[in-house]
């Protein structure tokens, strides 16, 4: 499609989402609405993305150029809400030089390439002027009506304020995406007259307008009907996310991946899970997350912008940001990696251990109530049950630094900055504020002292007392 131009309909005010933020920024699986359309499009193979904008218009376009850089696309304002027609006539400029234009309305996020492709064929076939598509579905709603002539071809598009009781009953309607040749589109839009329930410029009036000039009109009924799954409120938001997450649900089980309870699951389509790796109920995973082969996520796990290797094991109620995980990385359960963490291979955290930019070497481990912040960690090193790092002074952050094969003793505290050496052992309850030398014992404990009879002496003192 190379030659074809896409015009997304994204300037409406989406009042019934009853939100300050524009409708197209609310977000889908991760990502805004707007993204989608925009990107099928592009999936499609058009050479130029128009987006018709108006409220929250340079939100807007922000964000889609942040989204796509490097993509051709274009910002035509809308200033008046006054319809589609109208809309579209908005971007004739954006559309100058391109034989032809998709039209899509910017509400419609589980549009898929492919049905692009294939209403071209469509197009193609009906003469080259215009194609649209269409879906049945069980409750038409607020689609406008598919009416069909004795031929079976689309005479008409009726939107449902102006639909007889009869035409209401139609359960083929339209989804609001079109090809159109553009030297008759932009000609016959600014024909098109207001006569309707709600005074507006309708697009799909031009329907009707090609049928009258004797020229094909193509379909392409969609064979997934949640493809066209509108957005207009909060319900069909979360309708709509829950669709696309089944749907990557599905895409990733024919990959090779166990998903127990798949419904439960929240895995954003730019996510990616390897083969034979096994995903428990309630997990999440968003922003790009990579899991390699052969690895278990535990139940409710989370994890958003993380790099997972091979054969990782995170047991239940991790949580995971922007952080890599190396091969065979053991984490749980109650586990949390922070921003810019890295498990090296075959490291182990356990339950109720947090790193915050911390490296931990090859085959170290922190099993048990550790906090590592602002930390590297060497390889094999072993890090006690309710050690801390003291990594910050209420100013400035400070590093700490546990060389290979070092032994840090339950309950130690280490004051940054501070290096404990190659091979080093730190004593149990120790308070390290200095550097230990590689090989050395660092023991920073006073000596027991016990007291013989304490307990017998504090009982009569109770008594006499009375």
């Amino acid at each position: 499609m190379k030659d074809t131009v896409a015009i997304i309909l994204a300037a409406g005010l989406g009042s019934r989402m009853k939100s300050d933020r524009p409708k197209g920024l609310h977000a889908v699986a991760g990502l805004p609405l707007v993204y989608w359309p925009v990107k099928a499009a592009l999936d499609a193979g058009c050479s130029r993305v128009a987006v018709v904008v108006g409220h929250g218009a340079d939100e807007v376009e922000a964000c889609v150029r942040g989204l796509f850089p490097g993509a051709d696309l274009a910002f035509p304002r809308q200033d008046r809400q006054l319809g589609t027609a109208h809309a579209t006539l908005c971007a004739r400029q954006a559309a100058e030089g391109f034989a032809s234009a998709l039209l899509i309305n910017g509400d419609l996020p589980l549009l898929t390439g492919g049905t692009f492709r294939v209403l071209r064929d469509a197009y193609a076939q009906s003469g080259g002027a215009f194609a649209l598509v269409t879906s049945i579905v069980d409750d038409p709603g607020g689609f406008g009506r598919i009416v069909r002539d004795a031929d079976g071809s689309v005479e008409r598009i009726v939107e449902r304020r102006d639909a007889s009781p009869h035409q209401q009953a139609i359960r083929e309607v339209n989804v609001g995406v079109y090809l159109a040749r553009t030297e008759l589109l932009f000609p016959m839009l600014a024909a098109v007259g207001d006569e309707n329930a709600v005074g507006e410029f309708y697009f799909t009036d031009i329907v009707a307008m090609m049928r009258a000039r004797g020229l094909g009109v193509g379909d392409h009924v969609l064979a997934l009907p949640d493809e066209a799954m509108q957005v207009n409120d909060r319900v069909e938001l979360a309708a709509a996310e829950t669709a696309m997450h089944l749907r990557h649900a599905r895409h990733l089980m024919a990959e090779g991946v166990t998903i127990h309870r798949p419904a439960s699951v929240l895995i954003d389509p730019d996510c990616m899970v390897g083969r034979d790796t096994e995903v428990w109920p309630g997990v999440e995973m968003h922003a790009g997350t990579r899991v390699g082969a052969r690895c278990v996520v535990g139940r409710g796990a989370v994890l958003s912008g993380v790099s997972i290797g091979d054969g990782v094991d995170i047991k239940p109620y991790c949580v995971l940001t922007d952080s890599t995980v190396e091969d065979d990385g053991k984490l749980g359960p109650f586990s949390h990696l922070r921003p810019a963490s890295i498990m090296r291979k075959g490291s182990h955290v356990g339950n109720f251990v947090e790193l915050k930019k911390t490296d931990l070497g090859e085959g170290s481990k922190a099993n048990h109530l550790t906090y590592l912040g602002d930390c590297t960690v060497g390889r094999k090193a072993n890090i006690g049950a309710g050690t801390i790092t003291c990594n910050y002074d209420g100013v400035n952050k400070f590093p700490t630094v546990i060389e290979d094969g070092a032994f840090i003793g339950s309950d130690t505290q280490l004051v940054a900055p501070v290096r404990v050496g190659k091979e080093a052992y730190v004593g149990a309850g120790a308070t390290i504020t200095k550097d230990v030398p590689a090989g050395a014992l660092a023991v920073t404990r006073v000596p027991q002292v016990n007291v013989e009879g304490y307990v017998e002496r504090k009982r009569q003192k109770r008594q006499s007392a009375k």
